[in-house]
């Protein structure tokens, strides 16, 4: 059955217009898909291919119709299918939508129930009954059709490893990923279509393989015409750094800012404490998973920065669909690359870390808030995948930094690539929409969230004065959770007020009179501070901010082509040549203070 979805903070205007229908139609299976067993398309990284693959397949399914007067961009394919008989771009962007959502979602699949299937597909037919007027048989919807399947065939291929954990087993010693305490096993059944037989405990490791084994989608690897790697820096310990200062400094910032509120040691405000669950969408029932969220924002900043009053206009169409397709397909690239380098350091989260750190300054009984089982009535949890770098920071980093570029660009804003912008936005996130809850008594799919016994998160809408601060309190929203440290985001130099004259014992950056971590203004945050990496010369970006928005940056130089053949993966986990080449280097010598130098 489908259960009964919640509605949003979001005008109807916005699904009048066309691009934004099969967007909506995606955010609503992202959230439908994680509210049945065994979900198609599960977790944060094969959810943001899947919104990239989509907007991919309509960009050019509607500028093969209506390509730029300018001549400014070109189609992703590098060659389409035949035009002949072809000129409805409405019939066209519908047949390209449908096709790759029922690829994704409604095919059937060993590993997802057979009842999930069914339900997604058949909520795919009610949204598609919703959208009349298309003659699924006429060139235009075969052109569609067939733009889709050549997506498809371009970043998917047989034997790919997706999030499956395959063989991987997390490694034992300090800074080590691994299950957490709260949360150590999931009780699965042994047969996805029989939920009430057999069941057996099982740990969960989200996408060990994902960031090696996967098809990158639009990065160049380059960036302002020099080489881009797209990898980050070490974490301060347990590879080619030793800051052992930072090290402590940011195990006392996590107690501080993550720790449950009955904490004594806990600093966080109530903005701060709403802050962390308002970006969560850590995949919980009827909400879905981070790309879903940063794709409702994105749908009110182009809602409210339309080219025509209309929504429905042709120039709103062709101005919607280059910006997700760029967005999109910047966040489908970001976790491809977040996941290769959690999974390369894996990188304890603050939980384990806490409690096991071997300075001795942690506790073995610490409990941080975690990520909120929205529309539950379970515990909170960690995310089951390593910590470093932060996949909110790096997605964010890339979407709305991509969204700034575009805006930039297309209104001639004045605002400097590395600082604060003037793109205002206010919104009213799933999590704290007066709708859904923390339930009392277990979920009852068959009724409204709204009928169910619990308590109902606030409406509480946040306005940013920029996206350079969306940017900011996205990735931040993590360590107020106590999911992730602050350097899974960004440098600490880079976004803390240092300590102008600390004493031995003392923190290198202030705090608030409360005690509470004190952060720059975000008009003077520059995510500038690189350091070492263990297996290869230079120094590199820190956190996911950076990583994300040098993605970004690098698909928005490329003007959004598929990534060369020779940077595609050989196969499952398996790099090509040219890949082995930029990473085999020799390790650097380290010198100075832990290697870390300022850009």
């Amino acid at each position: 059955m489908i259960p009964p979805l919640p509605k949003t903070n979001e005008p109807a205007e916005y699904n009048t217009n066309y691009i934004l229908y099969f967007n909506n139609l995606a955010l609503d299976l992202n959230r439908l898909a994680h509210s049945l067993p065994s979900a198609p398309q599960g977790g944060p990284a094969l959810s943001s291919r899947v919104f990239g693959i989509l907007h991919l397949a309509i960009h050019d399914a509607y500028f093969a119709i209506h390509p730029p007067a300018d001549g400014t961009f070109t189609s992703y394919l590098p060659e389409l299918p035949s035009l002949d008989g072809v000129s409805n771009a409405r019939a066209a962007v519908a047949g390209a939508s449908i096709t790759v959502l029922e690829a994704l979602y409604a095919t059937p699949s060993p590993n997802v129930a057979t009842a999930t299937t069914f339900a997604l597909k058949q909520f795919i037919g009610t949204a598609v009954d919703g959208f009349p007027h298309v003659d699924v048989l006429a060139p235009d919807y075969e052109f569609g059709v067939a733009v889709a399947n050549a997506i498809l065939d371009l970043l998917l291929y047989n034997g790919e490893p997706g999030a499956a954990q395959g063989n991987y087993r997390p490694k034992d010693g300090p800074y080590k990923f691994r299950p957490e305490y709260n949360h150590p096993v999931r009780i699965v059944p042994d047969d996805v279509n029989n939920p009430n037989g057999p069941k057996h405990a099982e740990s969960i490791y989200y996408g060990p393989f994902y960031g090696t084994g996967t098809r990158r989608v639009a990065v160049q690897m380059k960036v302002n015409g020099e080489d881009a790697e797209h990898v980050i820096a070490d974490p301060p310990t347990g590879f080619s750094r030793h800051d052992d200062i930072e090290d402590k400094d940011s195990l006392l910032d996590a107690i501080r800012s993550g720790a449950v509120s009955t904490d004594p040691r806990a600093r966080r405000s109530p903005a701060q404490n709403a802050t962390g669950h308002y970006f969560a969408y850590d995949g919980v029932n009827l909400i879905g998973t981070p790309p879903r969220l940063y794709n409702q924002i994105l749908r009110k900043i182009a809602y409210e920065r339309r080219v025509a009053d209309d929504v429905t206009d042709e120039a709103n169409n062709a101005d919607f669909a280059r910006l997700f397709a760029l967005c999109n397909a910047a966040m489908a690239d970001a976790g491809i690359f977040a996941w290769k380098e959690k999974y390369t350091f894996e990188f304890w989260r603050p939980l384990n870390g806490i409690r096991e750190h071997p300075s001795g300054l942690g506790d073995p009984f610490f409990q941080t808030v975690g990520s909120p089982e929205t529309n539950k009535n379970g515990t909170s949890f960690k995310p089951p995948f390593p910590a470093y770098p932060s996949g909110h920071a790096t997605f964010g980093g890339a979407v709305f930094h991509m969204a700034r570029l575009y805006y930039k660009q297309r209104d001639s804003l004045d605002f400097p690539l590395d600082g604060p912008d003037n793109i205002q936005i206010e919104f009213v996130s799933d999590e704290l929409n007066g709708i859904n809850r923390d339930l009392s008594d277990p979920y009852d799919p068959t009724k409204p969230i709204e009928e169910q016994v619990g308590t109902v998160r606030t409406l509480y809408p946040i306005k940013f004065p920029s996206l350079w601060s969306l940017i900011h309190e996205n990735a931040l929203s993590r360590v107020y959770l106590g999911v992730h440290w602050r350097f899974d985001a960004f440098a600490s130099r880079d976004v803390l007020v240092p300590n102008a004259n600390p004493q031995p014992d003392m923190s290198p950056y202030m705090l608030n009179d409360d005690g509470s971590t004190k952060y720059k203004p975000v008009e003077q945050v520059r995510y500038e501070t690189k350091a070492t990496r263990f297996d290869r010369e230079g120094t590199y970006p820190i956190g996911g901010v950076p990583l994300g928005m040098g993605i970004a940056t690098d698909i928005w130089e490329g003007n959004l082509r598929p990534t060369p053949s020779d940077l595609q993966p050989a196969g499952r986990g398996l790099l090509t040549k040219k890949q082995a080449q930029m990473t085999q280097k020799p390790q650097k010598v380290l010198n100075g203070l832990n290697g870390i130098n300022k850009a």
